[in-house]
């Protein structure tokens, strides 16, 4: 091999390259940016328009179906859903995946464009079009709470934000929960009707005189001026002596019809932490820039501004991806070295401490060069990345053990080192670039793999490709260098030529070898002697494993789609009925939180009255416990292992959202993995008990789902025109679904909507005074929802300036009987001369599904006891029963469609992986024959992953099992290429077949037992979860990686454990069948030319003395 050849002679040259490459390797993994999972490029655009105090079926009507119109002709859309709520739409428009999300977005900005001239004269701001960038999700959350009140923490958290938004790399920061300062102008409706001050001139009127004009400049002798006339309000006198209307020549002032309140915006929503009124902060990062530095500097800026905060004021962390980030790197990290350090350990023992150090190097080195192409790529950081480094760990060994071994060989039989360097890598050169390429051609496909899922999991072909072409490198260039200058041997006879040792070849293995080597022989030839035996009972094992998984868990949880991962946090959505205002809202929150502080709340006791019913307050109790790990921590709540309890309450029914978050819930967070004394998903099912019957309210509580989107496990999406029969129609799938077993949290999205008072005009008689529709719904809107006319100006900051009526006269429905329209014919009209009040029943959110109105069934599953996949079988089959009107149709989308598209991708990818591996070993062989028996392999290796499976109790995942799958495909038939390799050399060189594969197999036991079991050792920790903590010095007893990746290192670990031991005697076994049935073959072809050339045989055999043929 010339690459080889060159680095040997140029070793000084190899060493400074290995001395860069440790370098640049080390500074691009200090400084790759962290990321706790990939960034994926959601294909999703969004279009919200507001159109405050608007139904659902009007905002339905004038604003998104006259934008779905111009959306149609979009290229590339996959589909397109929208909500019509009170007052919002809300469009996502899904693009395919190889869409240009940029383009996508200048698209649609167009397409709403021109759609601008359709929608309503009177909305507020134009339709806001954006992506869904998830770098662009907040990093941190802190929460603000203490006894001085929300205008005191809002300012404080107006401050922070300032400072926070001047760190680099940080995009922005959103405070949120704080109440604002807000300029109200409180008019009364009699006094405006008893001056006659039309509304549209009194806010005219506040418009035009709160600016400051410029008048240009003036010359004098003296010098030039600058005219400026200031006319912005500085004092609340400033708008009390506002002249809005004249009375003959009577001027009427605002303060005779108004009154002007410095107060704040009308309370929306609450937000608390622990109890205690909180405002939050959410902090943005720029797009590739380092989570965990930008972090660290806002801690930096908290721990100086700490000093200066008022005494009691607490900053509690509600979210922290750089937290999640150490946690999860710090947790692959100690995997990745606890399995480095297994690997290291087997291979000293087999090889000796020199050579298992010339091995180790190809560890650490494969990943700095690794480091080094990800950042090139700008690749971050993440956990698919870590766990694909772990993943590779023990191949990495494979190739330098081939090489090390070989040039350990020729030094043994006399080579000198360099020369042993140089024929002994250029004798295996190729058969470890075949090993190296079919493993990496089993991966190879997963490139492909598009979507949501395809970009979270993209990442891990990524890595483990250019792993294993980094390790490729580093064995045929550094290793031989290395070897070269370190190897050493116990060798005191006569200098041999390499050309000698290549053209005497190995020494086969036929006797010798102690205990382990003569049993395998004995067992292989009794292999050989019970061939069709051995087959059958190949197939048996592979049948027992499946029957077996089937038994342990195949029968109830098959399935799964992506693993189930203890909660982080949970969440308890309260969904009020429409109409509901945020106090009553609020007191819903209330009573569940209470129920998580304090287990006497909601109790029955407390029902039967035996003591008295609690209050929010008296529930709010700090309680020290003890972590598993021994430590104290302070917590308001009797559930165990609950950090921190937060409350929200939102006014209004729902967000106007694709999602379950309704706005108002209740975030519990939980301690972290090693530190839980129960497990989070116990903690889950009992908040949900907790929940269940409290009334007033639709809750529902869940876990926080982790991993890319995928939508609810079972989600049933139901299309057609009416409205009310869509929710007929729900209602009955929605009883269905609850009969299913283990699903819980079944909702609708369908809402009963919220009375509705309408106004019904006499068009006529409207018309006569020149007043029309729009006119009407301007002054009721602006009395009752209150209209932004202008904006005070104080310091650097800037508050709106609404006018409307009192907030206790907005609650009566006979405020309306006082409004006064203005007609320029008839002055004043009251709004009962030209119209009536009715009240009727009006729609709730309108949900729509390419351009069809839908309504959607939800339920998630309890993961303790089944999965997604197998509670969707079971529903499709209970579907039978809806009776589904003409027009109207039912389908199972969310999750289902991901795992559908998921599905398919994965078999064709193992289909392509393996044509590929065939392929190659059929270049590699030329036959056809002994690549068919090498792929045997990877049919046994099934055996082992459903084992695996059994034993642990896990379902067989669509994503982490499939993937386990594809890549034991590209490992499992490297052992028995050397196997079959090192045979036919054999057979080639005379000797009898069976005594071939024998023999091959004898020799080849070592190093085939010795690969397999080094990247076994290197996937232990991801399954059992243990590892040593190198930062702490301690043992680590649980992880979180195992339980995202712990299927797939179950399928590797047990597909290669049990397929290489079946390799060693299945395989030998077929390539001798295989040999014997070519032999019958070939006799019973040439029997015919046999018995035609038998007489002439005896023939000349009885008279000459020899045969004709």
């Amino acid at each position: 091999m010339i690459i080889s050849e060159v680095a040997v002679h140029r070793r000084i040259t190899v060493f400074f390259l290995t001395f860069v490459i440790v370098l640049a390797g080390a500074y691009s993994y200090v400084s790759l940016p962290l990321e706790s999972a990939p960034d994926v490029q959601i294909p999703n655009v969004f279009v919200s328009t507001d159109y405050r105090g608007v139904s659902p079926e009007d905002i339905e009507k004038t604003v998104t179906i006259e934008i779905e119109k111009k959306l149609k002709g979009l290229e590339g859309v996959k589909k397109i859903e929208s909500s019509s709520a009170e007052g919002k739409s809300s469009i996502n428009i899904e693009f395919n995946t190889e869409i240009d999300i940029d383009d996508a977005v200048t698209k649609v900005k167009d397409k709403v464009d021109q759609a601008k001239g359709e929608l309503p004269t009177d909305l507020e701001d134009d339709p806001s079009v954006f992506e869904v960038n998830l770098a662009e999700m907040p990093i941190l959350i802190l929460s603000l709470s203490g006894p001085g009140g929300l205008r005191q923490l809002t300012r404080i958290a107006e401050r922070l934000e300032e400072e926070i938004e001047a760190i680099p790399g940080v995009l922005e920061v959103d405070v949120v929960g704080g109440v604002k300062r807000e300029i109200q102008i409180l008019v009364d409706p009699d006094r405006m009707a008893l001056y006659g001050v039309p509304f549209d001139e009194l806010q005219r009127t506040v418009k035009g005189e709160n600016s400051n004009v410029s008048g240009g400049t003036i010359r004098t002798v003296e010098g030039k001026y600058q005219l400026r006339v200031p006319g912005e309000f500085e004092t609340k006198t400033d708008v009390d002596n506002l002249i809005v209307h004249m009375r003959g020549n009577s001027p009427i002032y605002l303060s005779d019809v108004a009154t002007v309140v410095d107060g704040l915006e009308d309370r929306s929503s609450y937000a608390r932490i622990n109890g205690q009124d909180s405002v939050s902060l959410y902090i943005k990062k720029r797009s590739g820039e380092n989570i965990v530095y930008i972090v660290d500097a806002v801690d930096a800026l908290l721990e100086q501004a700490k000093p200066l905060l008022p005494a009691g004021t607490v900053i509690t962390r509600m979210a922290d991806r750089a937290e999640d980030i150490r946690n999860m790197l710090a947790d692959l990290e100690n995997n990745i070295a606890t399995g480095f350090f297994l690997v290291i350990a087997v291979v000293c023992l087999a090889m000796g401490l020199r050579n298992a150090f010339l091995v180790g190097l190809s560890i650490p080195l494969s990943m700095l060069i690794t480091f080094i192409v990800l950042q090139g790529l700008g690749i971050t950081l993440n956990m698919v990345v870590l766990f694909s480094l772990t993943l590779a760990l023990g191949m990495l060994v494979d190739n330098a053990i081939v090489i090390i071994e070989n040039i350990y060989r020729f030094m043994q039989q006399g080579v000198p080192r360099v020369d042993a360097a140089i024929y002994a890598t250029s004798e295996v050169a190729w058969p470890i670039i075949g090993s190296s390429l079919t493993t990496i051609f089993a991966f190879a496909p997963l490139l492909g793999w598009q979507g949501i899922m395809g970009g979270f999991m993209i990442f891990l072909p990524k890595t483990v490709i250019i792993t294993l072409a980094s390790c490729l490198f580093v064995a045929l260039v550094i290793n031989p260098a290395l070897a070269a200058a370190l190897m050493k041997v116990d060798y005191e006879g006569e200098v041999v030529e390499a050309e000698t040792v290549m053209a005497g070849g190995e020494n086969p293995n036929l006797t010798g070898g102690g205990l382990i080597l003569a049993g395998y022989r004995g067992l292989l030839r009794t292999a050989l002697r019970f061939r069709l035996a051995v087959v059958c009972v190949s197939g048996i094992v592979l049948i027992s494993s499946f029957c077996y998984w089937l038994l342990a868990i195949g029968l109830q949880t098959p399935q799964e789609f992506f693993p189930s991962i203890a909660p982080k946090m949970a969440k308890v959505n309260v969904k009020a009925p429409r109409g509901a205002d945020v106090d009553y809202i609020d007191a819903s929150v209330k009573e569940v939180a209470a129920r998580i502080f304090d287990e006497r709340a909601g109790s029955q006791e407390e029902e039967s009255g035996k003591i008295a019913k609690l209050k929010y307050e008296d529930t709010l109790n700090v309680r020290s416990v003890k972590t598993a790990a021994g430590t104290t921590f302070k917590t308001y709540s009797w559930l165990p292992d609950v950090l921190y309890v937060s409350e929200k309450a939102v006014g209004g029914s729902d967000t106007g959202g694709f999602g379950d978050d309704s706005g108002s819930q209740i975030t519990v967070r939980f301690l972290d993995l090693e530190d839980q004394t129960k497990s989070s998903k116990e903690t889950l099912t009992k908040i949900e008990k907790l929940v269940k019957n409290i009334a007033g309210a639709e809750i529902t509580a869940t876990a926080q789902r982790e991993g890319p989107p995928t939508g609810a496990p079972v989600n049933i999406e139901i299309s057609g025109d009416d409205f009310e029969m869509l929710g007929q129609i729900g209602d009955q799938v929605k009883a269905i679904v609850e009969q299913v077993p283990h699903v819980r949290n079944v909702r609708t999205n369908f809402e009963q909507g919220s009375p509705t008072l309408r106004i019904v005009l006499d068009r006529k008689l409207a018309k006569a005074l020149g007043l029309s529709t729009q006119l009407v719904g301007y002054v009721i809107k602006t009395s009752f929802n209150g209209l932004e006319v202008s904006t005070w100006r104080e310091s650097d900051d800037d508050y709106k300036i609404m006018v409307r009526i009192p907030e206790d006269q907005r609650r009566l429905v006979d405020t309306l009987r006082k409004l006064y329209l203005p007609s320029a014919s008839a002055g004043l009209v009251p709004l009962t001369t030209i119209a009536k009040l009715e009240y009727v029943g009006g729609m709730g959110t309108i949900m729509r599904r390419d351009h069809k109105r839908v309504v959607t069934v939800k339920a998630d599953v309890d993961e303790t006891k089944t999965t997604g996949i197998v509670a969707r079988s079971q529903a499709e089959k209970l579907m039978k029963r809806v009776t589904i009107p003409p027009g109207y149709q039912l389908r199972f989308t969310g999750e289902n469609e991901e795992q559908q598209e998921s599905q398919d991708f994965l078999n064709w990818a193992l289909g392509v992986a393996l044509i590929c591996i065939l392929f190659i070993l059929v270049a590699q062989f030329n036959s056809l024959t002994i690549p068919i028996i090498i792929m045997s392999a990877v049919l046994l290796s099934f055996a082992g992953v459903f084992l695996g499976l059994g034993i642990h109790q896990m379902p067989f995942g669509i994503i982490m099992t499939s993937v386990g799958v594809i890549s034991l495909a590209g490992v499992v038939v490297n052992n028995a290429i050397v196997l079959i390799d090192y045979a036919e050399q054999l057979a080639d060189s005379g000797m009898d077949k069976d005594e071939a594969i024998v023999a091959a197999g004898a020799t080849r036991l070592r190093p085939v037992i010795l690969t397999a079991v080094t990247t076994i050792l290197g996937l232990i920790p991801m399954v059992t979860g243990i590892s040593y903590d190198f930062r702490n010095l301690q043992m680590q007893w649980v992880s979180e990686s195992s339980q995202w990746w712990g299927s797939m290192a179950v399928a590797v670990i047990y597909g290669l454990g049990l397929a290489t031991l079946l390799t060693l005697f299945v395989v030998p076994v077929l390539y001798s069948l295989i040999n014997s049935v070519k032999r019958w073959f070939r006799w019973v072809l040439y029997l015919p030319v046999r018995l035609w050339w038998l007489p002439f045989n005896y023939y000349f055999k009885t008279n000459y003395g020899q045969q004709w043929c």
